[in-house]
């Protein structure tokens, strides 16, 4: 009969969280977008219409959803890199957009 190791280890049932997933994609579309509305931004001279601001107010509520949905993705019985990697770049992101919001009205 086999002997069992000592430190045998059994990953089971775990699996990567669709909603950390998510989330990091929604993180890195919400900074894809800001990086490209600042560009057409500073193309114009900080002029650019009305439709380049509401997107990035869009973009700002993406990356708040993506907070959520990261943080709710924590608490599931899953491996904890998506999950804290999409909590994390989207926290990063929406105190960018809110840096760049608070710094626009100055």
């Amino acid at each position: 009969m086999r002997r069992k190791r000592k430190n045998a280890y059994k990953f089971g049932d775990k699996k990567h969280s669709k909603r950390g997933k998510l989330s990091l994609l929604l993180a890195v579309v919400s900074l894809l977008a800001g990086i490209v509305m600042i560009g057409i931004s500073i193309q114009h001279g900080g002029a650019a219409n009305p439709y380049i601001g509401s997107a990035g107010l869009f973009a700002l509520m993406v990356s708040f959803v993506s907070l959520l949905i990261g943080l709710v993705s924590l608490g599931e019985d899953s491996y904890k890199l998506f999950p804290v990697l999409g909590s994390v770049c989207s926290g990063l992101v929406l105190a960018g957009w809110v840096a760049v919001y608070v710094w626009g009205f100055y």
